[in-house]
C-alpha cells in the first residue's frame, strides 16, 4: 500500500507532466517566433531608419549560429554600400484633416525634402489631356497651356480612370513632365483610386510628389499643411547574411535564398513586411533548422539578402562578388512571400526547368501537401534573377491567396494564415533531397 507522502509525490509529478505537455502544445512553431520577431517594432520595418536592416541582419546571423550553420570565411556577413533616398517623415493635412502615412497617402520614394508653402493650386484637367492625345497638334497646344498654367503653383491631379489602360499609365507619369521646372517651393499632389503601395528609390529627384487616396479629393480642395523630410545617402551600408551546411556530396551546392529587408519606417508608420518577406526569411530558417539535424545529399548554402526592395541590390552584389564558384550551384531556390498560401504556390521559371517542376508536382501528388503548384515563365522580380541571368538553374516560389496586403502598414504577422507553412516545408525538404 502506497504511503500518503508517495501518493502526493505522484500527484504533483502528474500535474507537472500535464502542465509541460500543455505548454509544449501551446508553444509557437519556430517560424512563428521568427515572423513575430522580424515584424516587431524593434526592427522598424527592417529598413533604412533606426538601424532596422542592420539589427535584422544581426538577428539572422545569431539564428544561423544557434542552428549550427558554418560561416563561409570568417563571418556570416557580406557587406556592401549603396545609394538610397530615405524618406524619414512626411505629413499632409487636407481640408482640416491630418492624413495617415501609408494608409491615406504616400510620397514618391524619389521625392526631395519639402516644407509647406502656401501657393495657388493648378488643377490638372484629365479630360482635356485625353482630348489632346487625339492629334499631335492638339497635344502641342495642350503642353503650352499646361506649362503656362502650372507655373509657380502646386499641381493637383484629380482621381481619374481612363477607359484605356495606356492612358491611365501616361496620366500617372505626367508629373515627371515638370522635372525641368524650379520646384523648390511647391509640390505635386496625385489623387488616385489605386491601392497605395510604397516603394524605395536609389535616387533623389528634383520634384516632390504626394500620392493621395481619392476620397480626400474635392472641388473645394484646401492644402493646410505638408512636409517631406528626406535624406539622400550615397553610401548606405547593408549586409547579406550567409551560412552553410556540409552535405554528403560537397562538390555541388543547393542555394536557398530569401530577402529579409523591407521598406522600414516613415515617421511613426512602420511597414512590418510580414508576407514580404519576413515569411520567406522564416521559411529559409525553417529549412536550415531541419537540415542542420538531417544531413543533406548536397551541401546547402543559405543566403538572406539585404536591399532587395531597393532593386535586388544585395543579390546583384553577391553575384558580382561571389563567395564560391557559381558554377557549383546545382539549383537555387528563392522564397519571397511565403504567407497564407490558401490557393497554393506559383513557381517562376517552372516553364523553363520542367524536370524540376515535374518533381515538385510528383511529390505534392504523392503527399497531398498543398492545393496547387502553378507554372510560370521567367520573371526578373526577385533575388533569383541575378543568378538566373548568369545561367544558374533557379526557381522563385511565392504563395497565392491571403489578405493581399503588400507594401503597406497592414502587412503584419497577425494577418497571415500559416496553417500550411509546415506542409510547404515538407514539400521542399523532399524536393531538395530529390534533386
Amino acid at each position: 500500500m502506497y504511503s500518503h507522502k508517495y501518493l502526493m509525490y505522484l500527484l504533483v509529478l502528474g500535474f507537472a507532466s500535464l502542465s509541460a505537455q500543455t505548454n509544449d502544445a501551446d508553444a509557437p512553431e519556430y517560424h512563428q517566433t521568427i515572423l513575430q520577431k522580424l515584424t516587431s517594432a524593434e526592427f522598424s520595418g527592417r529598413g533604412y531608419t533606426d538601424s532596422g536592416m542592420w539589427k535584422a541582419a544581426d538577428f539572422i546571423a545569431t539564428e544561423f549560429e544557434k542552428i549550427g550553420l558554418k560561416k563561409i570565411g570568417d563571418s556570416y556577413f557580406q557587406q556592401f554600400s549603396m545609394p538610397i533616398n530615405i524618406i524619414e517623415n512626411a505629413e499632409l493635412k487636407i481640408n482640416g484633416k491630418e492624413l495617415k502615412y501609408g494608409i491615406d497617402f504616400l510620397v514618391k520614394p524619389n521625392s526631395k525634402p519639402q516644407d509647406f508653402h502656401k501657393k495657388e493650386l493648378y488643377i490638372f484637367n484629365p479630360e482635356d489631356y485625353a482630348k489632346a492625345l487625339e492629334s499631335e497638334s492638339k497635344l502641342k497646344e495642350f503642353i503650352v497651356r499646361d506649362m503656362q498654367s502650372q507655373d509657380e503653383k502646386h499641381i493637383v491631379f484629380p482621381p481619374h480612370q481612363f477607359e484605356a489602360d495606356s492612358l491611365s499609365r501616361y496620366y500617372k507619369n505626367w508629373p515627371n513632365f515638370y522635372r525641368p521646372d524650379e520646384n523648390r517651393d511647391r509640390a505635386i499632389f496625385f489623387f488616385t483610386k489605386d491601392k497605395l503601395t510604397a516603394s524605395l528609390s536609389q535616387v533623389q529627384d528634383s520634384i516632390s510628389e504626394f500620392l493621395v487616396a481619392d476620397k480626400f479629393y474635392s472641388k473645394d480642395l484646401k492644402l493646410d499643411n505638408y512636409s517631406i523630410k528626406a535624406d539622400f545617402v550615397k553610401d548606405f551600408k547593408a549586409r547579406n547574411v550567409i551560412g552553410k551546411i556540409e552535405g554528403k556530396n560537397p562538390d555541388s551546392l543547393i542555394v536557398i535564398t530569401a530577402h529579409y529587408d523591407h521598406l522600414g519606417k516613415v515617421g511613426s508608420t512602420i511597414f512590418p513586411g510580414a508576407s514580404d518577406n519576413a515569411s520567406g526569411t522564416a521559411f529559409l530558417l525553417e529549412l536550415a533548422s531541419y537540415f542542420s539535424t538531417h544531413k543533406p545529399k548536397y551541401s546547402l548554402v543559405f543566403i538572406a539578402f539585404a536591399a532587395e526592395e531597393a532593386g535586388l541590390v544585395g543579390s546583384l552584389h553577391f553575384v558580382e562578388n561571389p563567395l564560391f564558384d557559381l558554377n557549383r550551384i546545382k539549383f537555387l531556390l528563392n522564397f519571397d512571400i511565403m504567407g497564407a498560401g490558401e490557393e497554393g504556390i506559383q513557381i517562376v521559371n517552372s516553364s523553363i526547368f520542367t524536370k524540376e517542376y515535374e518533381l515538385l508536382k510528383q511529390i505534392n501528388s504523392e503527399k497531398n501537401l498543398i492545393h496547387q503548384i502553378k507554372r510560370r515563365g521567367e520573371a526578373c522580380n526577385s533575388d533569383h534573377c541575378p543568378f538566373y541571368r548568369l545561367g544558374v538553374p533557379s526557381f522563385f516560389t511565392y504563395t497565392l491567396g491571403g489578405p493581399g496586403h503588400y507594401h503597406d502598414p497592414l502587412d503584419t504577422a497577425d494577418t497571415l494564415n500559416l496553417d500550411g507553412f509546415l506542409n510547404l516545408k515538407e514539400l521542399f525538404v523532399a524536393f531538395i533531397e530529390g534533386l
